[in-house]
């Protein structure tokens, strides 16, 4: 009976993927963010690793590590998967354009992206250093990769429903909330199709325990979040530019 279930336990055991950094593939950088002070920049490093899944799949993704030397506090994204040069660095680029920025103070860093959407996470974890970060996020990396096979995007981060654009119904709404008109805000009534791309987190202050962030496109958007990233309010700022005498474009 006991050899019975030490076989089981055996069986039941995750298997572990084999995650190996690409030999000189790590490029190091500084980035912006924001803090207590204002706008800051943090290092960061990227690198690309060769990830095999337990069931045999094989891919190279790309990892991009932030630290923060004051508090020793780190996050990490991946870019998956790598085919070629021009799949290289574009999370780096996505900070520097302000589609993704940090807040950074000694409870830890806050991330803010913006894809078609808003969304933040809080990280906790520390390092000595920024090679002990991106050590330690391919730690972390191989220990999420068995319950993840296939998506290695993170999938912890909180939805902020602040636009009517996109919805979701596990959100956390503050009483009366009504979401702001997220095509106008991206797209004016006179264009036939949006640019994509064009939103940019502006700013991020803390006031007391609260995050105020300033999210920019056609008009500027302020957000304020609690100490658990949820939505407290959000409000249009600016007026949209003038789009009088201009005609919608016509398909040929």
């Amino acid at each position: 009976m006991r050899i019975e279930l030490a076989i089981l336990a055996l069986v039941s055991l995750p298997v572990a993927a084999q995650v190996s950094p690409v030999a000189f593939s790590e490029s190091k950088d500084t980035v912006p963010a924001f803090g207590p002070t204002g706008s800051i920049m943090l290092p960061a490093a990227r690198l690309q690793v060769d990830v095999t899944y337990p069931h045999g799949k094989k891919e190279r993704i790309e990892t991009t590590v932030l630290y923060d030397p004051q508090t020793g506090h780190y996050l990490w994204h991946l870019m998956a998967p790598v085919h070629n040069v021009d799949d290289t660095g574009r999370y780096i680029q996505a900070i520097k354009s302000q589609k993704s920025l940090a807040f950074a103070d000694a409870s830890g860093l806050v991330d803010f992206i913006y894809p078609s959407g808003l969304f933040a996470k809080a990280w906790r974890g520390s390092a000595d250093s920024l090679d002990d970060a991106v050590s330690a996020t391919l730690t972390e990396i191989r220990q999420g990769v068995p319950a993840h096979e296939g998506s290695l995007w993170h999938m912890d981060y909180k939805f902020l429903p602040v636009f009517g654009l996109v919805r979701n119904v596990d959100a956390q709404l503050p009483a009366g909330y009504e979401p702001i008109d997220g095509g106008a805000f991206m797209c004016s009534p006179l264009q036939q199709f949006c640019p994509p791309g064009t939103t940019v987190i502006a700013s991020i202050t803390k006031q007391g325990r609260n995050y105020r962030l300033l999210i920019r496109n056609r008009f500027d958007v302020e957000v304020i979040l609690d100490h658990n990233l949820d939505l407290v309010s959000a409000k249009q700022l600016t007026q949209p530019p003038a789009t009088q005498g201009l005609e919608r474009p016509r398909p040929k």
